[in-house]
């Protein structure tokens, strides 16, 4: 049996990106488990949501983050919405107790990543903003959609399923 076999028959439905791309899982490569927050930003006045559109890759997503020891789940959304987007007035941060599951090449790093999102839903207050480092400038661009606009944007099934969760709840 493969290691892909095996993660699979652990994680059911688990969304194992093989588009051929360069996320594309890669056999040989290691694999690193992380547990991720997957954040579904809403606008502070219209019914519009942020997605990211990776650079290096064909990835259209929710903005992710590891919530490093010590920090609570409110610190990492505002710290991790502040870093890759430059807004700085985050509310109505809340976890939403459902999990899903993807496997891809994470170009970056330099390895498979399987990852456990966790989704969490926020609203910014209003649309104030710093300046983003060069260095996240480099990962993403961050585009505002309608509702009935971001599942089709959407890239991976992993973030799909995250999607129809959020608006279902």
């Amino acid at each position: 049996m493969t290691r892909l076999e095996e993660i699979q028959k652990q994680y059911p439905g688990i969304g194992v990106n093989l588009s051929g791309g360069s996320d594309s899982y890669q056999e040989n490569a290691p694999i690193v488990e992380r547990d991720p927050i997957a954040v579904v930003i809403k606008h502070p006045t219209e019914n519009l949501y942020l997605i990211s559109k990776w650079k290096q890759s064909n990835w259209s997503g929710f903005l992710t983050g590891g919530i490093e020891d010590g920090d609570t789940l409110e610190q990492t959304v505002q710290k991790e919405i502040h870093e890759e987007t430059g807004f700085t007035h985050v509310a109505n941060i809340q976890a939403m107790d459902y999990v899903s599951h993807g496997l891809f090449f994470h170009p970056i790093k330099n390895v498979n990543r399987l990852a456990h999102y966790h989704l969490v839903s926020a609203q910014l207050v209003d649309l104030e903003q710093d300046e983003v480092s060069e260095e996240e400038k480099a990962i993403a661009d961050f585009v505002w959609l309608a509702e009935n606009e971001v599942l089709e944007t959407l890239t991976h099934e992993n973030m799909k399923v995250l999607w129809r969760y959020y608006l279902q709840h």
